[in-house]
């Protein structure tokens, strides 16, 4: 994920924006609002260190690539969850208006660009609930007209 605790969370705000508004009944649905109730529910878990959530919802192979170049497995990010929810009570960011999802029958695809970066989740349908395959984030540089301010 990112650069420090903080920037860790934020990350995963990023990546998984929807996580305050959508509802976990809806996870289990094939389309773009199962997608989006999947990444609210990741993010909550990730914040709060939910390891029953993120065992059951983190394939096996999973990796997530930092803006560093730096693959983590499984294992490192429950890891990391843990950690940052035991640094207490987290704030759950208002969800991003710049996630992009696509469903491709039992896959699917979710990008979201902010906090000078872009990430991607990819996921996969199986045994009637959507697990995270890989993640990958990059960090982008702000545009010229923001340099200049």
């Amino acid at each position: 994920m990112r650069y420090g605790i903080i920037g860790l969370a934020l990350s995963a705000a990023i990546l998984c924006p929807a996580f305050a508004q959508a509802a976990d009944s809806d996870e289990a649905l094939m389309n773009e609002a199962g997608i989006k109730a999947v990444e609210a529910h990741w993010v909550r878990a990730f914040l709060t260190g939910d390891e029953a959530y993120l065992n059951t919802l983190l394939d096996a192979d999973y990796a997530s690539v930092n803006t560093k170049g730096v693959p983590r497995p499984k294992a490192d990010i429950i890891a990391l969850a843990k950690s940052i929810a035991a640094k207490g009570p987290q704030t759950i960011p208002p969800p991003s208006p710049n996630m992009k999802i696509v469903v491709h029958g039992d896959s699917a695809i979710v990008t979201d660009a902010g906090f000078g970066q872009v990430s991607v989740d990819v996921f996969h349908y199986a045994n009637g609930a959507w697990h995270a395959w890989y993640s990958q984030h990059t960090s982008v540089a702000p545009p010229e007209s923001a340099k200049k301010s």
